[in-house]
């Protein structure tokens, strides 16, 4: 039984879930098999999306796909404007693109469709929620996470900030295009979901730390997914139907489970954050952007190394008054922000919470992380594979995320490492270095391991 098969029944569904809360799966159809694109009349019809539809889609896209379902849906007696994103070389999720969509928008549009995958999908997800239209998606890549999600990253200001957006009504995707997409943009969904990895262990180290809500649903079902796309890391890289179907199908729970708990959390930990932050040093400095799922790839080799160095750590050893005296100060760590994020830092700024510097909170904290230390966090620590296992899972999947092979400097990453956990307000193994003062020391021994 395939991961998404055993979650089938909850598609549609609202429950009462273990965590306390009822959850709603309001995604109508997930529909993944050969000469899927003939669904695409059908689907709109069963839907009752009504008759005047936007789709949304780049050249490329249309090429693949776009085009045969607009003479589909017209031959059917659908009126569909086509709005295709012009940006070169590839989509940026940025002010330019959400213009050039609300542009082709007309109010008398029903309906939307997106054919393409992560950064159109994110775009139209945030028009569709802006607008009130409902949207479906015809996929073309087991790129990303997104597909289901119910938030959307955006770089507006040059700041990668996630904001509220909506879940499709349906996705859609034909197994021969999946399995004939490009090499890059099918690694960057195994690197997306490689990311899993240390985004499950942050988010229930921060349970642990800062007493989050943990959903047990979501958390399984990210879970299962990344043990499926694991196991299939071969068939994968041999473009087999079996093992790209797993990986589309690992995707899209990823992003159900987002949809579930509201956020990115269980999907998104300190990989994701590193990844954010480089690709908004590449805005900031008119590189052309990697794929999302590259830079987590690469990312989650970094917070794994961090995960098994933490491993050695003797609670003993933490000094909790020479921390707490030694602190940078709120006002010490605002000029820094200043300094290294410079346009963007009142966006940073604005995303954290100040309190976090009051030394009280701090010092609880501390006494709290070193209490639970040999009871919980250890044994969380050291459930994160090795490194090496990390690397054998990416060399099995065909996926080289070195340094050399992506043209990152080793200096941007060394200050990914550093600064990224300024982006989001979530408690991560980032997080947990630095409040125990020893982020920097242990970069500089990482950066040797990966």
């Amino acid at each position: 039984m395939s991961v998404l098969s055993s979650c089938k029944d909850m598609i549609g569904s609202s429950f009462l879930c273990q965590c306390g809360l009822t959850h709603t799966i309001p995604l109508r159809h997930v529909i993944i098999k050969q000469k899927a694109e003939e669904d695409v009349p059908l689907i709109v019809a069963e839907l009752r999306m009504g008759k005047r539809g936007l789709m949304i889609c780049d050249d490329n896209t249309w090429e693949l796909a776009g085009n045969r379902i607009f003479e589909m849906l017209s031959d059917k007696g659908y009126d569909i404007g086509v709005c295709m994103l012009e940006q070169k070389p590839i989509v940026i999720p940025n002010e330019n693109a959400i213009t050039q969509i609300l542009l082709k928008f007309d109010p008398s549009t029903d309906f939307l469709i997106v054919v393409g995958s992560g950064t159109i999908n994110d775009l139209t997800r945030f028009i569709s929620h802006r607008t009130g239209k409902p949207y479906i998606i015809f996929a073309t890549a087991p790129s990303m996470d997104g597909y289901a999600s119910t938030v959307s990253p955006l770089l507006i200001n040059g700041f990668k900030r996630t904001y509220p957006a909506v879940h499709p009504l349906a996705i859609i995707a034909d197994t021969d295009m999946l399995c004939s997409a490009p090499d890059d943009m099918i690694l960057a969904g195994f690197g997306d979901i490689l990311g899993k990895v240390t985004s499950l262990a942050d988010w229930q180290m921060s349970v642990i730390v800062m007493h989050e809500r943990l959903c047990p649903v979501a958390k399984n079902m990210v879970q299962r997914a990344l043990e499926e796309v694991l196991s299939k890391a071969s068939q994968i890289a041999q473009r087999k139907p079996e093992g790209i179907q797993a990986l589309m199908e690992a995707l899209i729970l990823s992003g159900i489970a987002m949809m579930l708990t509201g956020n990115s959390r269980p999907a998104s930990g300190s990989e994701h954050h590193i990844s954010h932050y480089i690709e908004m040093k590449y805005f900031m400095q008119g590189r052309q952007p990697l794929l999302h799922g590259t830079k987590v790839g690469l990312a989650v080799l970094y917070t794994v190394a961090l995960y098994n160095e933490l491993v050695f750590l003797d609670p003993k050893n933490i000094d909790i008054p020479h921390l707490v005296i030694t602190r940078t100060s709120y006002q010490e760590w605002c000029q820094r922000v200043n300094k290294v994020f410079g346009p963007i830092a009142h966006e940073v700024i604005g995303s954290n919470d100040s309190k976090n510097w009051n030394p009280a909170i701090y010092e609880r904290r501390l006494y709290d992380i070193k209490e639970k230390w040999e009871t919980h966090l250890k044994p969380l620590i050291s459930s994160v594979p090795s490194l090496n296992t990390v690397k054998e899972w990416l060399h099995t999947a065909g996926a080289n995320f070195t340094l050399r092979a992506l043209g990152i400097e080793e200096s941007l990453v060394e200050e990914a490492l550093l600064y990224a956990k300024e982006i989001r307000p979530y408690y991560t193994i980032l997080r947990l270095a630095d409040d125990l003062g020893i982020l920097e020391e242990k970069i500089k021994e990482i950066m040797n391991l990966v």
